[in-house]
């Protein structure tokens, strides 16, 4: 993703905002026009050619009826008079552009305004979004309707602050893997593939831009979900864990009202989750360092149900109604199609709702009609292809167990098996000595490379769901999750075997 614009400080004049942004070095700049007579039309220009900093400066000052001085306005959204129908600094040190928006009138700049790093690795910079200002690209004699501001408000409720994440230099909406594997290595490490649509939160807002051929130089892609880093320092070693969940866009929406799947098999509360490792001590590119990384999915169970929060009585749980009762699984089918097409195979389905409760609309009735869809499906796909389908009782277990950690032992064991199915994604080669994967369930398991021989790949992913796709679910990726790193780590050389106990103070 080279060329992104880091800094950008936005000028208005009753005509036009200009948008002056500087590179990462701050010695190559460029220029976006917006135009504000038509306030229902978005209209730029974006010269073509890059400028050092005095020749932008003599531009602003040209555009500014000949005056060198610009005029700075008390904030980033503050109205402050233009002597001589000059610039106004509308904004300074932006760090992008998220998109323009329109509701019933005019259109809407919006652009972040504060940010902070939340993690590093490589030569990558994530950051998370702390703050934003929208600007009125309309006249400044322009008087918003009722609607309109009904509508500003609204819009202007939905806090981008929260949980929001972009880097100039690394594509977040993909894994490690679908990154490196789609990176040309021998030429200059350009990128093949576009970002995933599925996790980019602003990109309805950025449509209007790129629909007027504005270049990708300015534009901010962000995801939505979790970013956290934590270093890992050994006496010989230094590592970094990064964990990243992404939360998908399509089909999202809050609890009991979002539930399910729409026909072209998005789920409600998809997420995906990575498991990043790097040892700070080898090189920073993904193809010279040693890089380690694990995916899981989460989503609502993949069928066409619903529950009514009116339904859930004083206390309780409101009721599951299958919607649309599909013979032929296309949902589900849809759904797990896209899967295939993302991670390959095997697709691994853990499904953690209960199978034994008697009330009727009880939870028991998604395994049942889950299991059906899936059964279903497989007779249509050969056998290496199949769609392996795991039921496990979280709740169940719980009651004949007197210690929650036989629950996460129980989850190890089936993590053991799924990590031996798809493997993880490593840049650089497995130890030598085969003995620490030699003993136990490890023993069936065999890596995959790359096209191109230079990386180990997953290949397949664990679907996990339970009924909110929260806290059973949680407990299962985390113990599937703990498998992974043992596997990682022990690839690193940190552990002698792929195993961490819950005592062990990694």
């Amino acid at each position: 993703m080279p060329g992104r614009v880091r800094r950008i400080t936005v000028y208005e004049t009753p005509q036009r905002f200009y948008l002056s942004g500087s590179d990462n070095s701050g010695t190559r700049y460029n220029l976006l026009k917006i135009d504000r007579l038509d306030s229902k039309a978005l209209l730029t220009g974006e010269p073509e050619n890059d400028y050092s900093k005095s020749d932008i400066m003599q531009i602003l000052s040209t555009v500014s009826e000949g005056s060198s001085i610009v005029c700075k306005s008390s904030g980033s959204g503050g109205k402050k008079g233009r002597p001589n129908g000059g610039l106004r600094e509308r904004v300074y040190n932006a760090f992008g552009v998220l998109g323009v928006v329109r509701f019933t009138e005019g259109y809407y700049l919006i652009v972040i305004t504060k940010a902070t790093v939340i993690a590093t690795f490589g030569y990558h910079t994530i950051y998370k979004i702390a703050e934003v200002a929208l600007m009125s690209l309309a006249s400044d004699d322009h008087v918003p309707s009722a609607d309109e501001q009904r509508y500003l408000k609204q819009f202007q409720s939905v806090d981008l602050s929260t949980d929001f994440y972009f880097s100039y230099t690394y594509d977040l909406s993909r894994s490690l893997q679908e990154n490196a594997l789609n990176t040309n290595w021998d030429n200059e490490g350009d990128r093949t593939i576009k970002a995933d649509s599925k996790f980019i939160w602003n990109k309805f807002l950025l449509e209007p831009l790129r629909n007027n051929l504005v270049s990708e130089r300015w534009f901010v892609e962000c995801v939505h979900g979790f970013v956290r880093q934590q270093i890992i320092d050994l006496p010989c070693s230094k590592f970094s864990l990064i964990l990243i969940g992404r939360r998908s866009s399509d089909y999202a929406g809050t609890r009991f009202l979002k539930r399910g799947a729409n026909l072209k098999g998005d789920v409600a509360n998809d997420v995906e989750t990575e498991q990043i490792v790097w040892d700070m001590k080898s090189a920073a590119s993904i193809a010279k360092g040693r890089y380690s990384a694990f995916v899981q999915r989460r989503g609502s169970v993949p069928l066409r149900w619903s529950q009514d929060p009116s339904t859930r009585g004083v206390v309780g749980k409101p009721l599951i109604l299958i919607g649309i009762h599909e013979p032929h699984a296309q949902t589900a089918g849809a759904h797990f199609a896209d899967l295939k097409r993302k991670y390959g195979d095997p697709i691994v389905v853990m499904n953690l709702v209960k199978k034994r409760e008697k009330r009727r609309g009880d939870e028991n009735l998604l395994h049942q009609q889950f299991i059906k869809a899936v059964r279903y499906l497989n007779q249509f796909l050969p056998l290496p292809k199949r769609i392996c389908y795991i039921s496990f009782d979280v709740a169940r277990c719980n009651k004949s167990s007197s210690t929650t950690s036989n629950v996460i032992t129980k989850l190890e064991e089936l993590g053991e098996k799924i990590i031996c199915k798809s493997g993880w994604f490593q840049s650089f080669p497995l130890p030598y000595s085969r003995s620490r994967w030699s003993h136990g369930s490890f023993s069936s398991f065999s890596p995959s490379l790359s096209p191109c021989g230079r990386f180990l790949i997953q290949k397949g992913v664990c679907r996990t769901n339970c009924v909110d796709c929260l806290d059973r679910t949680n407990v299962a990726q985390f113990g599937i999750g703990k498998v992974a790193l043992a596997f990682q780590l022990c690839a690193f050389g940190v552990l002698d075997e792929p195993k961490i106990e819950l005592s062990s103070e990694v």
